[in-house]
């Protein structure tokens, strides 16, 4: 004979528990957890209160009154997968969620992964709460003291605040770059968030975060008339400036390519073997022989790349040299860098690899036509 391990009475021979107890049992340890999730969602936070409903839900159900936190963590863990069911976290739940957590002292272990689910979901909304505020135009003064509070309450270290409003700018620099225009008050919402929360042209040039920002507002002001002089460099460049022209932009390491034309001679003989005597012969060969000609694209040199409002400049180790945009012919648009063919009879193409095609392509090009 054995005892129902809900009831503790009989249960039969070689049973051990009454099903009609184990639904009890099941039933009770449901409900339990389900009051505590009300509560964990609602706010309606009164700890005594709660662990009494739950003893007594506990005592009617065969459910062991140890149970009973155990019951509380899983109720707060089903509250945090309910609010998160929607994919929105508010302000409002994510106050709930902690309050009750830390009433009750909730263990991480306990809570399984609710506690990091929590945090994501509270970083992805202040990331997102973030980007919202670097791209809103026409004054986002609203939108970045509404993200400052949201910073304030969020218990983030100084480190990770940072590391979330670097990331969000690079997004929003990112989402407004996608039509490759950044208007006049796109550029002063970025610029704003920057100031507003400290951040240096370090901290968002990372990943070259801030240069492609100064870039498009550099091909902005070009493609208004404007000769734009945004480029400070430390160091003294070698190309000597007409006193007409300005510089607009400078880039290192740039690889200069030319096309040059190969000659090879290729030849053949023939002839007829005469018979001189026995076994012995005399050939006289004729040779002739023609130039094949034909063109590949050879590095020519690496060095400095300056464009300025009137020229290219190319300052490399053996290669230095100055080329008028009227005396451009064409361009050529490259992944990687530009083309030049110029106006020469003897000219073949040219080029620059800067990394950056599609920025120095409509650079130069915009600025050959204002000149």
């Amino acid at each position: 004979m054995g005892d129902c391990k809900y009831c503790g009475t009989n249960a039969g021979f070689l049973r051990g528990k009454h099903p009609g107890c184990e639904d009890i049992f099941r039933e009770g340890w449901d409900e339990m957890v389900a009051v505590a999730a009300e509560s964990a969602r609602t706010g309606d936070i009164d700890p005594p209160g709660l662990r009494r409903s739950l003893a007594a839900i506990a005592e009617r159900s065969f459910i062991g009154s140890d149970r009973v936190d155990g019951a509380i963590a899983e109720g707060w863990r089903q509250a945090v997968s309910e609010s998160l069911s929607d994919g929105i976290l508010t302000r409002q739940e994510e106050a709930d969620l902690r309050d009750f957590r830390d009433h009750f002292a909730i263990d991480v272990h306990r809570a399984g992964g609710a506690v990091a689910e929590l945090e994501r979901a509270v970083h992805d909304r202040l990331s997102f709460t973030a980007r919202q505020a670097a791209l809103a135009v026409g004054g986002n003064e609203a939108e970045l003291a509404e993200l400052s509070l949201l910073l304030d309450e969020s218990g983030l270290s100084a480190g990770s605040r940072r590391e979330l409003l670097v990331h969000a700018w690079e997004a929003a620099l990112e989402e407004l770059l996608e039509d490759r225009n950044l208007s006049l008050e796109e550029e002063g919402a970025l610029v704003r968030y920057m100031s507003r929360f400290d951040l240096q042209q370090e901290d968002v040039n990372a990943n070259g975060a801030y240069m492609d920002l100064v870039k498009a507002i550099v091909l902005r002001e070009v493609m208004e008339g404007e000769v734009p002089e945004r480029i400070s460099t430390r160091q003294q460049l070698p190309f000597n400036l007409m006193k007409s022209e300005k510089l607009v932009w400078v880039i290192d390491q740039v690889d200069y390519i030319r096309t040059k034309t190969r000659r090879i001679r290729q030849g053949t003989s023939h002839g007829l073997s005469i018979r001189v005597a026995r076994g012995l012969y005399y050939r006289p060969g004729v040779f002739r022989s023609e130039a094949i000609e034909h063109e590949e694209t050879v590095h020519a040199d690496t060095g400095l790349l300056g464009v300025t409002s009137k020229h290219l400049y190319f300052h490399g180790a053996t290669k230095r040299f100055r080329i008028r945009y009227d005396k451009i012919v064409s361009f050529e648009p490259y992944r990687d860098g530009l083309g030049v063919m110029r106006d020469s009879a003897r000219a073949k193409p040219e080029g620059f690899l800067t990394g950056d095609g599609w920025f120095i392509y409509n650079l130069v090009t915009n600025l050959a036509q204002n000149g």
